[in-house]
């Protein structure tokens, strides 16, 4: 291989490694609602943080039951880590708090925190 092929082997290498993080897509960090948490005292907030900044394009709360019936909560608008988002009264019952969110390259992410407020 001559020189100038390792050296252009080299840079697309160095590209392909550094470029990684950047094509990486963020999912819930911390949260005060784990997935799958049964709580003796129902949430009045729902606190979450990201690995990295996010705009967050939806988030909905929904009852699981007999009849199942969901809530769209208010999403704070701009690109941001870390959110605190208020919930409204809930009773004893299973719950599902639904997520959308979009990276800051256009991808868009989603997922779910499943909780139980018992009786």
């Amino acid at each position: 291989m001559t020189l100038h092929l390792k050296t252009l082997a080299a840079a697309a290498f160095a590209t392909l490694v550094l470029a990684g993080p950047a094509f990486a897509h963020t999912s819930i960090k911390t949260a005060n609602i784990e997935n799958g948490a049964v709580l003796a005292e129902a949430p009045t907030v729902f606190e979450f943080s990201f690995g990295g900044t996010i705009g967050l394009a939806g988030l909905e709360l929904q009852t699981l039951g007999e009849e199942t019936s969901g809530i769209t909560l208010d999403a704070p608008r701009g690109m941001q880590k870390d959110f605190s988002i208020d919930l409204p009264v809930l009773a004893a019952g299973e719950y599902v708090l639904k997520w959308r969110a979009v990276a800051k390259d256009g991808h868009v992410m989603k997922g779910e925190v499943a909780f139980t407020i018992a009786d």
